[in-house]
């Protein structure tokens, strides 16, 4: 097994509901060989009850980063995936067994970032649009709902046994991809060209948005491509500016 690739994974929390959850969280991803937590507008880290439950993890969450907004938590992550209780939205949904080895396969490559909701109503639509892809966690009907900390023992299990099994080794070029925050800038870039050629306008600005976002959750992107369309972008946008101004 190559550590490394376990070093290019992110354990996301979003909203945790309390400081016990992320000491067990912390707990959970030692047991399987992670230690890279981000916390997202979460509780305190240093609070007794997440120290409690952080049995010979503290380090981890000594270490573990805190941001306020989720796009913040996954600005360098160039592959994203979302947990849920169920299929949600319009994203490919895998089973546990299936991510595992997807995000070793990723994490090779470049940074992964696994997003893990809320216990009471988990990842909105908004933060699931974050994401290439989702892992559906099936539970019993009766029970549906999973501690976030146990969540993230069973991922962080298939992650293990995926990479134990696989071999990886982590790609010498992690910056071939794109990562989470320039997908938002390219995002933003052919947002800003379609409105400038008319194309997007009041009355399906919605619709646009929505129609970008999932061209650009369709896989991880390579820098390359991106270039390309950052430059298309750019070209199409001088050209309508020349013909507004045709002396210039």
């Amino acid at each position: 097994m190559d550590p490394m690739v376990l070093d290019n994974i992110d354990i996301v929390l979003v909203e945790p509901r309390g400081p016990g959850n992320v000491g067990s969280t912390a707990r959970a991803l030692k047991n399987f060989g992670m230690s890279r937590l981000v916390v997202v507008n979460g509780p305190r880290l240093n609070h007794p009850q997440a120290t409690a439950m952080a049995v010979k993890a503290g380090d981890l969450l000594r270490s573990a980063r805190t941001t306020e907004a989720l796009p913040e938590a996954i600005a360098d992550a160039t592959f994203v995936i979302a947990t849920t209780a169920k299929r949600r939205y319009r994203l490919p949904t895998l089973r546990p067994r299936e991510a595992g080895e997807r995000i070793v396969e990723q994490a090779a490559r470049g940074r992964v970032a696994i997003l893990f909701g809320r216990e009471d109503h988990g990842l909105d639509d908004a933060e699931l649009r974050l994401a290439h892809e989702t892992i559906a966690i099936e539970t019993a009907p009766g029970c549906r709902a999973l501690n976030i900390s146990q969540a993230v023992l069973l991922i962080a299990y298939e992650v293990w046994l995926a990479a134990g099994s696989r071999g990886a080794v982590a790609d010498s070029d992690p910056g071939r991809l794109i990562t989470a925050d320039m997908r938002h800038r390219l995002e933003s870039e052919l947002l800003d060209t379609l409105k400038d050629v008319g194309i997007m306008h009041d009355g399906n600005d919605i619709a646009c948005e929505q129609s970008i976002q999932r061209l650009m959750t369709l896989g991880p992107m390579q820098t390359r491509d991106s270039r390309v369309l950052f430059a298309l972008a750019r070209r199409i946008r001088e050209l309508m500016r020349s013909m507004d101004h045709p002396d210039r």
